[in-house]
């Protein structure tokens, strides 16, 4: 009879949500949670596929879990569940890839092993499943929606999570009800691809903000990453209505190149990527950009880099997250021509994370001297940390344990990484 389980996650928001929903089913199953030193029965392994590197951790993490843990039974899950993926030297692992129904498949597979409870399988929902509990977190996921269809020619995420698909309006504010009353102060709205939210049911994604931001007594919201072409004037005008939404939004730019951007098949020009800040700072009251920027894609020359530069200096972002790129098995850029140097392309890396650092300076020295709301998320030795409406991490002096608290301080100090300053209440 197993008894004891370990849940070992990858990568972005939606496996961490993910992971949750593997552990209360587990749970259900009457396991219990178990240390990594110590013996456990059954390890789940979730995993990230999203780049070359994060399936290479996702193998190593299989093989220390099989070395360290030869009697317990491992399975794997996630985007990185595939033979081609997670290759390991020990047999057996067993492997629930992916995509739709993804959760009932693994019900079905557990029921094979030994439990306290069975039975479960049949009831289970994969997208209607919630997650009530993240722990001692200050912030909770709440999944909308999973897959994603836009094709971008460097992406094997739709190869591997599949078709888009939603979570039904009703059962999103019934789990972000729960969330709230579990006394989560942030809930950060999150899927592959967020912003296609609505699809199955002729809804959108305003549709869905407009109900959760009149769900009783919640917190802040925010949203995860958002296509510009998603930016829409009904999104806008609830967001702009709404304090509970946070001012921060994290619009995936890939390239300030035209060229570049034609190449990664993402779906808009530059210019229009252009138009959606504009859209959005004139909605709303001083937005934080953040962004991904691939660097090195195949056929990037020197003029189109030096261009991506330039537009990225331009829409001034609060905070940008570099990836140099890296081909991926399968995926329509990976067979292109012009693949760029790894020198080349870390030099260049090199370049955008030093403008990075300049506009997060330049974004954070606006708030010196202004007061700031901090959700705190942690004290330790005395500093409480945390984040600002606008995303941007901040800490100041506290004796008190003010975690799952909101504080007003004044900024004293700012750096390219965040913010510091006192409490002023």
């Amino acid at each position: 009879m197993l008894k004891t389980y370990l849940v070992k996650v990858l990568g972005c928001k939606v496996n961490q949500y993910d992971a949750r929903q593997i552990e209360q089913l587990l749970e259900g199953y009457g396991l219990h949670k178990a240390k990594e030193a110590n013996a456990v029965d059954l390890i789940l392994i979730h995993t990230c596929g999203v780049t070359a590197a994060a399936a290479q951790k996702s193998r190593q993490i299989i093989r220390r879990m099989q070395r360290n843990h030869p009697l317990a039974r491992i399975v794997v899950t996630g985007c990185a569940a595939t033979d081609e993926l997670t290759q390991v030297d020990q047999e057996p692992v067993f492997r629930i890839p992916a995509g739709m129904d993804w959760l009932q498949h693994l019900a079905e597979r557990l029921e094979q092993f030994p439990l306290p409870n069975t039975g479960l399988a049949k009831n289970i929902k994969t997208d209607a499943f919630p997650v009530t509990d993240f722990g001692d977190h200050t912030r909770a996921f709440l999944k909308v929606q999973d897959g994603c269809d836009i094709g971008c020619s460097f992406c094997i995420v739709p190869q591997l999570r599949k078709e888009p698909r939603d979570k039904t309006i009703k059962a999103a504010l019934d789990e972000a009800t729960l969330l709230t009353q579990k006394g989560y102060r942030e809930i950060v709205v999150t899927g592959v691809s967020v912003g296609l939210y609505g699809r199955d049911h002729n809804s959108s994604l305003a549709d869905l903000l407009h109900h959760l931001v009149k769900v009783p007594n919640i917190g802040r919201i925010r949203l995860s990453s958002l296509h510009p072409g998603e930016l829409t004037k009904e999104l806008l005008e609830v967001w702009a209505a709404s304090p509970n939404i946070m001012p921060h939004l994290h619009l995936s730019l890939q390239s300030g190149s035209e060229s570049v951007l034609h190449g990664m098949q993402r779906g808009y020009t530059a210019e229009e990527y252009f138009s959606a800040v504009k859209r959005a700072r004139a909605a709303l009251k001083n937005p934080a950009f953040t962004t991904d920027v691939i660097v090195g894609f195949p056929g990037e020359t020197l003029a189109y880099f030096e261009e991506s530069y330039a537009f990225c200096k331009k829409i001034g972002f609060s905070q940008m997250h570099l990836f140099t790129y890296s081909p991926r098995p399968k995926t329509t850029a990976a067979k292109m021509k012009g693949q760029i140097n790894g020198t080349v392309a870390s030099k260049r890396s090199e370049q955008l994370r030093m403008l990075g650092n300049e506009m997060a300076q330049a974004y954070h020295q606006q708030f010196l001297g202004k007061q700031v709301d901090v959700l705190v998320e942690r004290t330790k030795e005395g500093i409480a940390q945390g984040y600002s409406e606008h995303y941007i991490p901040v800490q100041f002096p506290s004796d008190e344990d003010l975690r799952g608290k909101i504080v007003s301080i004044r900024v004293e100090k700012v750096s390219t990484i965040g913010i510091s300053g006192i409490n002023i209440l």
